[in-house]
């Protein structure tokens, strides 16, 4: 069959990869490159050159099976990862000292961590119950608000620290993270083991070179980047495809890999696809603006207090600061800027991306979507199919596409054989 496939992320990368050679692929990308959110830099700094993540950045191969598999059979090895400790410091406008300061390890140093208190057991308490939705596999319905009414008065005094965690995540406002699925908004605050500092993992080359391996990796496939996806509409027992450049694709699939309200659009002239634009119109999305820069925008004022992500509550808004001197070894820093009053006094580059709200009626949609189409060889995948962003999530929702249109396929055995045992 001839597969096109809509957006160049890595949904659809994976896809086109464990495809190729058995279907032929066409691939269109609106953007003048590959890797979705996925976007690395090469920076000068410290005498050296570092790769940095302005996008996607972290991995965590242990519990992404699908990851690991695929890095691994691109090539990747232990030597192209950098682990470090992840540490976190939430900071609370007008307070001139930090509000929470994580451990930086089982050893304590100079680092002003914070003791036992108010602030601490809140943080304490709302990682626990993360864990714990996730692991009951509670309702996705059920909100941060709701949640929230169970928790202790102590607890309940600190909701606009706990809430500014996935606020940050998703760009939206505090009171906003109010009406997020709790289940999902929570997904990556969840630690079972409070007592070890996690770590963070990143590839040394930065993100993007996971998809520019698989792009590299999938020659039978055509790749067109800059080329928008603008409608798809009927063509006897198959598809067109119409890019906004020209060009005209007949296909025998459809899978697209892109955002809920583009593909809702790309949707509109081909017949029988009411329902599924419903259900796409129900994806709500954010934008967010990044900034690396190399001073120290966004950081406490005492160096001792600084971790991979300091998050800083102002206004009703709570925006990140991440700094990549514990993977790098330098003072780089990447911020997101959308509702910040201030700007870095030394900006190196800047970008924006979009995300998806977790609602309860966005993940209710997403959990629609990864169904299928509702249409014959119509199929969605990434993070519009999935309740929880993380790499391994987008690329799951590739191997599942993948097994509906090529379950013979070598690439996707070797993958089951791995990651299933099948």
């Amino acid at each position: 069959m001839r597969i096109g496939i809509a957006g160049g992320g890595l949904a659809g990368l994976t896809l086109a990869w464990l495809l190729d050679g058995h279907h032929d692929i066409v691939l269109l990308e609106a953007r003048p490159r590959l890797g979705g959110n996925a976007e690395s830099l090469s920076v000068r700094s410290g005498g050296r050159t570092c790769a940095v993540d302005l996008g996607v950045r972290e991995t965590a191969p242990g519990a992404f099976p699908v990851w690991r598999h695929v890095a691994a059979e691109l090539g990747f090895s232990a030597d192209d990862l950098v682990t470090s400790r992840a540490t976190r410091t939430l900071l609370r406008s007008g307070e001139a000292a930090p509000v929470w300061v994580s451990p930086a390890g089982p050893v304590p140093g100079a680092r002003p961590v914070t003791g036992h208190g108010r602030a601490r057991w809140a943080l304490d308490h709302f990682a626990a119950e993360a864990a714990r939705w996730q692991a009951e596999e509670m309702s996705w319905d059920v909100t941060l608000d709701e949640a929230a009414q169970q928790w202790p008065a102590p607890v309940r005094a600190q909701e606009d620290l706990l809430f500014a965690l996935p606020a940050s995540l998703h760009g939206c406002g505090i009171e906003e993270a109010r009406g997020l699925s709790a289940r999902a908004a929570g997904a990556p605050f969840a630690h079972a083991e409070r007592a070890e500092t996690p770590e963070t993992t990143s590839l040394r080359d930065g993100a993007a070179a996971l998809p520019t391996a698989l792009a590299e990796a999938t020659p039978g496939a055509t790749l067109r980047v800059g080329t928008p996806l603008r409608a798809v509409s009927a063509h006897g027992a198959g598809f067109r495809l119409i890019d906004a450049v020209g060009g005209v694709h007949t296909v025998d699939a459809v899978v697209l890999a892109l955002p809920a309200d583009r593909a809702r659009e790309a949707l509109v002239p081909l017949t029988d696809t009411e329902d599924v634009r419903g259900t796409l119109g129900a994806i709500p999305y954010r934008t967010l603006t990044y900034a690396l820069h190399d001073d120290p925008f966004g950081m406490p004022d005492d160096r001792a207090a600084w971790s991979t992500t300091n998050t800083s509550v102002h206004e009703g808004w709570s925006e990140t600061t991440t700094w990549y001197g514990p993977s790098l070894g330098t003072d780089l820093f990447v911020s997101q800027l959308t509702h910040r009053l201030h700007r870095p006094r030394r900006e190196l580059a800047r970008a924006a991306y979009r995300t998806a709200l977790p609602t309860p009626g966005a993940t209710r949609a997403r959990h629609r979507l990864a169904a299928g189409g509702g249409r014959a060889r119509l199929f969605f995948a990434g993070h519009c199919t999935t309740p929880i962003d993380t790499q391994e999530a987008a690329m799951a929702s590739a191997v599942t596409v993948a097994a509906r249109l090529a379950p013979e396929a070598d690439r996707l055995r070797r993958l089951h054989h791995d990651v299933k045992g099948t």
